[in-house]
Parts: C-alpha cells; structure tokens; sequence
C-alpha cells in the first residue's frame, strides 16, 4: 500500500502543491487507503476500538436521548462501520434508522445486515430524517494544516520531490484562511492549527438535503481556549494495530491518520445555522441518558448469579466503566444541536 501511494504522490504532484488535507484524503479513502483494505479498522481485529465496541450500552444510552428528545422523524447514522452501534440502538428506538459508510470495507459488512446502507447521502435525501448522529467520524475528515508565522498565515505542503516526503510551507489558501478567520481563531505561539473546512462543507451537506432538527456528535477534542493547554504543537497522529505509530509521512496508507476535533469551531457552526449547542464531556452526557441505573442494574445482578453468569457481567461493567472514565474515553467530547 504504502508503495503504491508514494508512486502516485510522485507521480501526480512533481510540480503543483500537495496539500495535506489532499494527502489525509488519499491516504484513509482512495484506491489503496487505509479504510479500504480487508480489515474493517474500528475492531477488535483492526487498529483502534471507539465506544460502541468497548460497550453494548453505549447503543442503548443514545437510544434514552432519541426516545427523549425525538418525536417524530428518522436517523441517520454517518460513519457507521460494523454498525454495532446501530444495532444496539435499533433495538430500543421505533424508527427507522439508515446508515452512511464511506468504507468499501465497511460496505460489504453493513450491506448484509438489515438496515439501509449508502456511501451517498443523496441516497437517503426522501427520508425524513430528524436526527444525525455520529461517533468519532470527524476526526477522521482531512483537515488543512495552518501555521503562523511573524503574525502570517502559511499552510503546510508535503514535498514529493525527495526520495523521504517532507513539509513545506507555502501561502495560506483563501478559503482556508477565510475559514480561520471566520471563526476567529487567533495564532497561539508554536502551535498549528488543524483547518477544519472539509468537515463544513461535509456538515453543511447534510444540512442542505436533510434539515435535521438535531445533530448528536461524539469525538475526542478540545475548546481552543484551552489548545495552549495542550503540549504538542500539531494535534495530527497516526494509529495502527491499536497503538499510535508512526509520523503521518512516513507510511502512506498503512496508518489512521487523525486528530483532536476543534469543538469550539463546532459549537460557532452550528449556532450560526440555528441551533441551540449544548457542549459535555461523554461521562457527562452517559450521566444525564441512564448510566447510573444500567451500572447499578448490572452490579446487583452480579451478585445474584452464578459464576458463568458472573463472568459475562464483569466484562460488562469493566466496558461500561471504559466509555465512562473521564481519564479515556468518557473524556472524549458530546456536541448536542438542536434546531431553534
């Protein structure tokens, strides 16, 4: 793979800008990326495990808030890969649930199993879909690189002219430094900023043909007022087998390529299409839709079975544990946005 995508990096970008967002893009979705292969990545068997893997209860916690929040409608779950979790979910909610995945990996997986599947929004764009909902997904959405210097924007580019790819800098382009300025985010000395463009014209596409009433967002990220808090000067990694790897250059598609999600550029997006934003950590959000009776639920059973039974409640408490702790994945952010 990795052979494969630097022969057409050279080949294709000898003398015009690669830009990084183009590199990320080619690098997780094209032809030989990462998300196209034979393992589909968010498994056991893959490189990395988000909450719906960790617990069953995860699926059940969402389905509280769409019975609470959501009266009529569809939903629409974007990024659904095994779809694990739209099956826990599907078994607590009395409405129709469609599914995107851009993975043809994934595709294979979900196109045997019940629910309506496309890679294509339009796909759905008759269905009355209320809800959109999606678990670390945009941290996976190229994003663009800005760096600041002496009080200019510049943009990183990778040079394919070595035989090793490096970074370059060149000028900003204008919709990128539009977009900074647009949600004023002022340059914090020896810190890059991770141009999230791509995933507003992504939300702004789902926006556009569904008219959702809520979007129900999870990810791993920030506030920016808190990014000099943070002790790197690029929020950019790779993972693989569960781990994190190596520096995003180094091999081209054989990696998951990702980044902590700017959730205050979120929070100004989605107030500036009309909707009420309500911003909390995960644990947060696991508190307010039922996680203290499903906890308390399963340790009195614990104590009532026998030792089989015992084992299968353990694993899971520790999993429910895991999607709760502020210290991993409980840590990661919940963005609520409800139409006005």
């Amino acid at each position: 793979m990795s052979k494969d995508l630097t022969r057409f990096f050279k080949e294709n970008y000898k003398n015009i800008n690669l830009y990084f967002d183009e590199y990320m893009d080619n690098c997780l979705y094209s032809k030989f990326g990462f998300f196209n292969t034979e393992v589909v990545r968010s498994s056991k068997e893959g490189d990395f495990l988000t909450s719906p893997e960790v617990s069953e209860y995860f699926g059940l916690i969402i389905a509280n808030f769409i019975n609470q929040q959501i009266k009529e409608g569809d939903i629409l779950e974007v990024g659904a890969g095994t779809g694990s979790l739209a099956e826990e979910i599907d078994k607590y909610v009395n409405k129709n649930l469609y599914l995107l995945e851009n993975s043809s990996t994934a595709l294979e997986i979900l196109n045997n199993k019940k629910f309506e599947t496309d890679k294509r929004p339009e796909k759905f764009s008759n269905k009355n879909i209320d809800i959109i909902y999606m678990n670390e997904l945009l941290d996976n959405v190229p994003c663009s690189i800005g760096v600041n210097v002496d009080n200019k924007w510049y943009e990183k580019i990778i040079n394919t002219k070595k035989e090793k790819f490096e970074y370059d800098l060149v000028e900003i382009r204008k919709e990128n430094h539009e977009w900074i300025e647009k949600y004023n985010f002022k340059p914090i000395q020896g810190v890059e900023l991770e141009i999230q463009l791509n995933s507003e014209k992504l939300l702004n596409n789902f926006i556009n043909i569904f008219n959702p009433n809520y979007f129900l967002i999870f990810d791993y990220g920030y506030e920016y007022k808190d990014r000099d808090k943070k002790p790197y000067s690029s929020l950019i990694r790779t993972y693989k087998e569960h781990h994190l790897s190596s520096e995003p250059l180094e091999f081209p598609g054989e990696t998951d390529i990702t980044y902590d999600v700017n959730f205050t550029f979120l929070e100004k997006y989605f107030e500036s299409k009309g909707y009420k934003v309500e911003l909390l950590l995960q644990s947060n959000f696991l508190d307010k839709y039922g996680f203290e009776n499903i906890y308390k639920k399963l340790k009195d059973n614990y104590q009532k079975f026998s030792d089989i039974e015992k084992l299968k409640i353990k694993s899971q408490l520790v999993g429910l544990e895991a999607i709760h702790n502020k210290r991993g994945l409980g840590g990661f952010y919940t963005l609520i946005a409800e139409k006005i």
